[in-house]
């Protein structure tokens, strides 16, 4: 993961990527094969695993849907979703941004560049659509996510990283982090009221969401044992803790009714 910072403090300080025309590119580090390489191994694919795994559950109501995952040149949501009969279309800031997906050669997947905040596509366009390692590092994240609401025919599912939790504890960890995963970058904390209420006036509700982990990640990387790690990730889960303080957050908004409002507040409301 990466260094945290909460809204609005952070925005400021920042230092968004660009893609060549001077975009907003956030996914142009989560594409890239350094980024990749924190998931190899048999630590790194346990990690990815319970993002799979929630994700597939999240998806069950709709067997086959057409999936746009918005800035997912990582592959991570392309390769669990297309073995399971969906198809998808991935959304990267650029041609860079499609990173790891360029290696992928399933007839159901698409590939396209644009806007990240201003997706080139009609309403209701898709039946569900992803964001994943977005929502944190996007410069307007509530432009981004109304956008990912406007073409979603049947739901979203994003992830965001809440401001509790393990993130307390990344000045601690920073040292470490740098060690295990070799570079790091800075990212927003959200707290999920805000991110409900954005979706709410989106029209989107039902929400279900989980927390993926109690521990920090880069204690699991260091630990090497996804074993031992799974073992002390279900205890906290017994306990009800990954669903309260887990980071990152899952979350799964179903549409419900009709936008009641632009997003047009600040992120000054994220204190």
């Amino acid at each position: 993961m990466n260094t945290p910072q909460t809204a609005p403090r952070g925005d400021s300080a920042m230092a968004p990527r660009r893609d060549m025309a001077g975009g907003d590119a956030p996914d142009l580090d989560s594409s890239s094969e350094r980024y990749a390489r924190r998931f190899e191994g048999r630590a790194g694919a346990w990690l990815l695993s319970r993002q799979t795994d929630i994700l597939c559950d999240l998806i069950t109501p709709w067997p086959k849907a057409r999936v746009l995952d918005v800035g997912g040149g990582h592959g991570q949501i392309a390769g669990a979703l297309l073995p399971r009969g969906h198809q998808v279309c991935v959304l990267a800031s650029s041609e860079r941004a499609l990173g790891q997906v360029r290696a992928m050669t399933d007839p159901a997947l698409e590939m396209i560049t644009g806007s990240l905040t201003a997706l080139p596509f009609a309403d209701r366009s898709f039946d569900v659509v992803t964001s994943f390692r977005m929502l944190a590092h996007v410069d307007d994240w509530r432009a981004h996510l109304a956008e990912l609401t406007r073409v979603a025919r049947q739901a979203v599912i994003l992830d965001f990283p809440i401001p509790g939790g393990a993130n307390l504890l990344e000045p601690l960890l920073f040292g470490l982090k740098k060690k295990v995963e070799g570079d790091t970058r800075r990212f927003r904390t959200i707290r999920r009221r805000i991110v409900h209420e954005a979706l709410d006036q989106q029209g989107f509700g039902e929400i279900r969401e989980t927390g993926q982990f109690v521990f920090p990640m880069v204690l699991h990387r260091a630990l090497k044992r996804p074993g031992v790690s799974a073992v002390l990730e279900r205890v906290m889960q017994s306990c009800g803790l990954s669903d309260r303080i887990g980071n990152p957050v899952i979350l799964r908004a179903i549409i419900s009714k009709r936008p009641s409002v632009n997003i047009e507040a600040s992120d000054a409301r994220l204190t």
